[in-house]
């Protein structure tokens, strides 16, 4: 971030912009058919990602998704408001299961995440402001992580997987999802990315616990164990 502009007054930030949107126009005529038939046959995403909108975690990067693969909402910590709490991520949910028909939802948390750190600051936001009304929505998974005890070093980590099992639960109060997931219809997906390994982590809602993402058969289970991560980030 800056505030700083080159010799014509342009801000630095918004010409890092610009230089980037030349390169992609590069791109897009190199790939004209392609962009072509986005714009023409409409969009018919794999998936809902529902993640964080912190700038480190790119969806489509992790999953080295195509543009039109990912419907996306983004919001600070991954949150999945119970139905009729809000509008805006209500209707981007119906949006994607009605209209798009979308049959796998992933929701995906990240490690570091400001947004779950942010209640266990000292100081945390005000909830008469925008922040601390929507940053309380992370604190069920807070108040269970700190009735279990969980150790002061683990308890970002274990609330950040708790929180993803929250929204899970949350995702079940939207009536397109509860039908489409009775019916056999539509499947909900819990994933952790780890930001300095590069790794997704998944909750398995069967064992009640976190495995590796490309584990195979009989796979081991990683340290975000028990149900609403209890115990996550044990032993690191």
């Amino acid at each position: 971030m800056t505030t700083k502009t080159d010799e014509h007054g342009i801000d630095l930030d918004i010409k890092d912009a610009m230089e980037g949107y030349e390169r992609f126009r590069l791109r897009f005529e190199r790939d004209r058919s392609f962009y072509a038939r986005l714009a023409h046959s409409g969009q018919k995403p794999k998936l809902l990602w529902i993640g964080c909108c912190d700038s480190r975690v790119v969806p489509s990067q992790i999953t080295s998704a195509n543009p039109g693969e990912l419907f996306e909402i983004r919001n600070i910590a991954n949150c999945v408001p119970p139905a009729g709490a809000e509008d805006s991520v209500g209707a981007a949910i119906e949006y994607a299961l009605q209209q798009l028909g979308v049959d796998d939802i992933v929701v995906c948390g990240h490690t570091g995440c400001g947004g779950i750190a942010a209640l266990l600051d000292s100081e945390p936001p005000e909830t008469s402001a925008h922040l601390g009304r929507w940053i309380d929505y992370t604190r069920p998974a807070h108040d269970l992580v700190r009735a279990a005890g969980i150790e002061p070093h683990n308890r970002l980590l274990a609330t950040i997987a708790s929180h993803i099992q929250f929204q899970l639960d949350n995702l079940m109060s939207y009536e397109a999802v509860r039908r489409g997931v009775v019916e056999g219809r539509v499947a909900v997906h819990g994933w952790l990315y780890d930001m300095e390994t590069g790794e997704v982590v998944i909750y398995d809602r069967v064992r009640g616990e976190w495995r590796e993402l490309l584990a195979r058969e009989a796979p081991e289970p990683v340290a975000y164990r028990n149900g609403h991560g209890i115990a996550a980030g044990e032993g690191r």
